[in-house]
């Protein structure tokens, strides 16, 4: 893990208070060199109420479907199906044989009330009890409505995320429709240290699942704490970005005085980190002339966290930073005000989100017309981060003008996104072209060959790649290691505004895709000239975008 901090004003004043933002980012690597990801366990609890029946159970199932066969043979899942009953589907089971696993899943009828704590907690201890060593768990926890049997507080079901967390078991949330409690789902998922997403419409269903694999699939770091030691003179006044944090005060001998000065301890704890992620933090800082009377670092940081890819070991990283002392405080770093303005969004979006709960909508208007005027006025700074934040609270700003009944989840789910961060990472580093990578792949791809391919697609996206085409023509056979890794890839060059495309499959794999249902979420094209028609039209639509 690589750590880096900055100032918005680059250098501290003398003999002044002053307020200035610091930014931690954190940033993991792409293609960690390991043979073998750590196995997963994967739990789900699938709400088969009244409710459901239909497109939502038949889209849920499809989805749920899809995931194992994501799953590789070192994974393992069990399904529980909750109504007012609960139904063990299917113990924890290693994937090596999925059809059996997959027609349990088809085979689910829908039934009475919502008794959700009783399915989420057989999932919980499911997982709990499953004997896979070095396994990551995650139970994925899905309804369409609130609880109307066992636990329905929403205090203690929070409690129950936390304390499985402490256990290494972690809970995703997902909601279907206009009836269920997004505060309690969210709420679930934060103490769970997973994640929250929202479904309205059933048709959407695959496309999170999918976006769920991609996350779980490609953890890196588990538990990050992260320790800030400040330097005296330094008060934290607010952490803009969404994380939970302590401060505490520690008092040092001063040049041997009978004074002392304090020194302000921050910890704070990040949660996950999947590999190629970036994780930046904004703290709002106080200074004052104190800074100047020491020799200190402005700040120590400490960073530990669990390697996923290490066999859990505890792993730690240790920065101290320093900068520039003098009369002026130099020029606003626009990297620093990229996050704080993406931070203001978080926060904003929540806001806005609380006036259309309480009918405020023209207040609601005004907030979001502010906000993007804000990203629409700094663009330039980061045209790929603020391009897709600006994107996405423009689409905000046409459905705000429309009769929606699901308006308040639809903005309570952008906000929990944008806490995130931004979709598309920052690509300064790099010298990003419009070129597209061929490869021709050569045999069948399993398990041993996927980190090599890996290895050289990380290579092409350091050379500026981001459009690349997969030519399947000399491949027969892939297996889900290999789905998985294709999986991988595509969340890469998304996340640098690229896409891939697969072409020249052949009919053994054909039945592949069609079985773990990619054509929904991969480009496939016949032949490498249908392929590059499809990239060069994508590259020219954005460069269009990029020109209005």
């Amino acid at each position: 893990m690589f750590l880096e901090a900055k100032l918005e004003y680059p250098i501290i004043q003398e003999k002044e208070i002053q307020e200035n933002h610091l930014l931690l980012r954190f940033r993991t690597p792409a293609n960690p060199k390991v043979e073998e990801r750590k196995p997963l366990v994967i739990g789900l609890a699938i709400d088969k109420s009244w409710s459901m029946k239909g497109e939502k159970m038949e889209a849920v199932i499809d989805a749920s479907s899809a995931l194992v066969n994501w799953l590789t043979r070192h994974d393992a899942v069990s399904i529980v199906a909750y109504s007012s009953d609960v139904q063990l589907i299917q113990p924890v089971t290693h994937l090596t044989e999925k059809v059996s696993v997959t027609d349990k899943i088809r085979n689910i009828q829908v039934a009475t009330s919502t008794n959700l704590s009783g399915g989420w907690l057989s999932a919980l201890k499911s997982l709990s009890q499953s004997k896979i060593p070095n396994a990551y768990k995650r139970v994925i926890l899905l309804t369409d409505g609130n609880p109307t049997l066992g636990i329905k507080e929403k205090d203690a079901l929070v409690t129950i995320a936390s304390d499985h967390l402490a256990m290494g078991i972690s809970t995703t949330t997902i909601g279907v429709g206009n009836d269920f409690n997004e505060e309690m789902l969210v709420g679930i998922a934060k103490a769970g240290g997973g994640n929250f997403y929202y479904i309205d419409n059933p048709e959407n269903a695959s496309d999170i699942f999918f976006e769920e694999f991609g996350d779980i699939g490609a953890l890196y770091a588990q538990a990050i704490d992260v320790e800030l030691q400040m330097a005296p003179g330094v008060r934290l006044k607010q952490v803009l970005s969404e994380t939970s944090h302590q401060v505490l005060e520690e008092f040092d001998e001063f040049l041997g005085d009978a004074k002392t000065i304090s020194r302000q301890k921050i910890n704070l704890q990040l949660g996950d980190l999947r590999a190629d992620d970036l994780r930046s933090l904004v703290l709002r800082l106080e200074i004052d002339d104190r800074v100047h009377q020491t020799n200190t670092p402005f700040c120590d940081v400490n960073v530990s966290y669990y390697n996923l890819l290490k066999q859990n070991v505890l792993e730690s990283v240790k920065e101290s930073f320093s900068f520039e002392r003098g009369n002026n405080r130099g020029k606003q770093d626009p990297d620093v005000l990229v996050e704080i303005l993406i931070a203001n969004a978080t926060v904003g979006m929540r806001e806005i989100t609380e006036f259309v709960k309480k009918g405020q909508k023209e207040d609601a208007k005004t907030m979001l017309y502010g906000l993007i005027q804000d990203i629409r006025n700094n663009v330039h700074f980061a045209p790929n981060a603020l391009g897709s934040l600006l994107g996405r609270l423009q689409a905000l700003e046409s459905k705000m003008d429309t009769k929606s009944e699901d308006l308040h989840k639809h903005l309570f789910m952008n906000s929990q996104m944008l806490s995130k961060g931004p979709e598309k990472i920052d690509l300064k580093d790099v010298d990003v072209h419009n070129k597209i990578f061929e490869y021709h792949t050569v045999g069948d791809i399993d398990l041993y060959k996927c980190p090599e391919i890996k290895q050289l697609m990380e290579q092409k996206m350091s050379e500026g790649y981001r459009y690349m085409i997969f030519d399947f023509s000399h491949t027969s056979h892939i297996d889900s290691s290999a789905i998985g890794m294709v999986i991988q890839i595509v969340g890469w060059l998304r996340r640098r505004g690229g896409e891939l495309v697969v072409a020249n499959i052949r009919d053994s794999v054909k039945k592949i895709f069609e079985i773990t249902r990619l054509y929904n979420h991969i480009r496939v094209a016949e032949n490498l000239s249908f392929a590059n028609e499809v990239l060069q039209r994508i590259v020219y639509a954005k460069e269009g975008d990029e020109i209005n």
